[in-house]
C-alpha cells in the first residue's frame, strides 16, 4: 500500500476500510468474527496498531451510511494500488466473508463486483479466494 502518511494514503485507507466494512454487512448479520476480522485486515494491509485499526473500522462504519456507490472507494483504490496490493486486498475480503463460516450469496455477489471494480483478473480472484479458504 501507500508508504507515506499523506492524505492521498489517509482517504486510500479509509476507501479499503469502507470496502470492508460493505462486505461486513452484505449479508445484513454483523458477527463478532466478521468485525474482528476487518480490524485485522486492516492491521495488515496498513501496518496498524489493534487501536488505530479499530478507530479506521469506527470511520468507516459512520462513512459507510452515506455511501451511495462503491465507485468512488473502488476507483480511488484502483488508482492507487498496485496489481498484488488489489489482490492482497481482495484476500482480506474473502477472510471477512469466512469469517463467520457462512458465505451468503448476496456476499459473493458483492465481492465480485468488488474485483470486477478494482480490474482484478478472474483467474487472480480465484487464487486470493482460494488462499483466503486455505487461511480460514
Amino acid at each position: 500500500m501507500l508508504e507515506k502518511q499523506t492524505d492521498e494514503w489517509e482517504l486510500t485507507r479509509l476507501a479499503a476500510a469502507v470496502i470492508l466494512v460493505e462486505v461486513m454487512y452484505a449479508d445484513h448479520r454483523v458477527e463478532a468474527s466478521e468485525r474482528e476480522a476487518v480490524v485485522r485486515s486492516l492491521q495488515f494491509c496498513f501496518s496498524l496498531s489493534p487501536d488505530e485499526a479499530h478507530a479506521l473500522l469506527d470511520q468507516a462504519e459512520t462513512r459507510v451510511k452515506d455511501v451511495v456507490s462503491l465507485h468512488e472507494f473502488t476507483s480511488l483504490l484502483h488508482q492507487h494500488l498496485d496489481t498484488d496490493e488489489k489482490v492482497n486486498l481482495l484476500e482480506q475480503i474473502w477472510r471477512i466473508v469466512l469469517a463467520d463460516e457462512e458465505v451468503d450469496k448476496y456476499e459473493e455477489h458483492l465481492v465480485r463486483q468488488i474485483a470486477n471494480l478494482l480490474y482484478i483478473s478472474h483467474s487472480d480472484y480465484i487464487r486470493a479466494k482460494l488462499r483466503a479458504q486455505e487461511k480460514a
